[in-house]
C-alpha cells in the first residue's frame, strides 16, 4: 500500500472537513488557528505533521457528497 502525500493528504481531509477542525488540529499539533486555516486556504505550504493530523482527523469520515446524499 502506498502512502499518501501531504497533497493528497489535504484533498482527502477538504473532502471530509467539519466545523471545529481547525481548532482540533491546532490543538493537538501546536500550531495557531490562523496558520492552520492559512493552510486549509492554501497561502502557505502543508507541514508533513499537519498533513498526519488532518488525514487522522478525518480518516473515518464520510465524504460531504455523500453525507449530503444519505
Amino acid at each position: 500500500m502506498r502512502k499518501l502525500n501531504r497533497t493528497a493528504k489535504l484533498a482527502f481531509f477538504t473532502a471530509r472537513k467539519r466545523q471545529g477542525d481547525a481548532t482540533r488540529i491546532s490543538n493537538t499539533t501546536g500550531y495557531s488557528v490562523a496558520h492552520v486555516s492559512n493552510v486549509l486556504a492554501g497561502r502557505r505550504s502543508v507541514p508533513q505533521t499537519m498533513a498526519n493530523e488532518m488525514y487522522n482527523v478525518s480518516r473515518r469520515r464520510m465524504k460531504n457528497s455523500e453525507l449530503a446524499i444519505a
